[in-house]
């Protein structure tokens, strides 16, 4: 179901992405898509670091790590800026109210339950007190190519049908688990989708290393099912026939 947030008097929508390299690839090209569908009232930013785990995310809040780089564009800007420094968890969670704060666990990761606990309560835990007028959205990641040489690939035998099933399993247990997680940003499915489809660059799958996704169409489709899950229902304009 979509995350419709209600926004502050100055009515702009803020997302925070709390990620690695897989938010990354799903909201990079988003700036452009709100920038081309002339939306001036939407703020995007996430954290970074590259392969975070839950459990990392964890790590770092208690230890009050400046651990993330820090990616931010603001509302009428419509373009990333990164900050000088890196900065913690808790910094960006001041930053004023955000309406929709993402998670997701790592990539290769994303299939085994057990590494979701209890990090993933004690993050949902903690948001609800630092910002508890936002919603909390779980970006479903996406399994690897057919030829990926990524070093979890063998959690799930190399077979990338095994690996979708244990992404999804995992989904419909947090979701049983966890009623404060309101919205789902269907990467995974998306991109199975669209692996079907004849756009697919296999045995790439629509990624540029295994992995991450491509810097054409993979990273597109992902901006618009961020768009589309998370901003349509608050603009109403849909990005249907969007030419970015």
């Amino acid at each position: 179901s979509p995350a419709v947030a209600q926004t502050k008097d100055d009515g702009v929508l803020r997302i925070l992405a709390i990620g690695n390299s897989f938010s990354d690839d799903g909201t990079e090209y988003l700036p452009a898509l709100l920038e081309n569908l002339d939306i001036k009232n939407v703020e995007v930013a996430r954290l970074y670091v590259g392969g975070c785990t839950l459990e990392s995310h964890m790590k770092f809040y208690d230890n009050n790590e400046a651990a993330y780089k820090f990616y931010r564009s603001e509302a009428g800007v419509n373009k990333w800026s990164e900050s000088k420094e890196k900065v913690t968890m808790q910094h960006a969670l001041a930053l004023g109210e955000w309406d929709i704060i993402t998670l997701q666990q790592q990539s290769g990761t994303s299939g085994l339950y057990e590494s979701y606990e209890p990090h993933l309560g004690e993050l949902i835990k903690i948001i609800k007190e630092l910002q508890p007028s936002a919603r909390i959205a779980w970006h479903m990641t996406w399994s690897y190519s057919t030829e990926s040489k990524h070093k979890h690939n063998h959690y799930y035998d190399s077979n990338q049908a095994k690996m979708d099933n244990a992404i999804l399993d995992c989904l419909n247990t947090l979701l049983s688990e966890y009623g404060q997680i309101e919205s789902i940003i269907p990467s995974g499915i998306v991109i199975k989708s669209l692996r079907s489809s004849a756009i697919n660059n296999y045995p790439k799958d629509l990624t540029r290393d295994g992995f991450h996704m491509g810097h054409g169409a993979g990273r597109y489709a992902l901006a618009c099912t961020w768009y589309e899950t998370l901003v349509e229902p608050y603009t109403g304009k849909s990005m249907m026939y969007n030419t970015l």
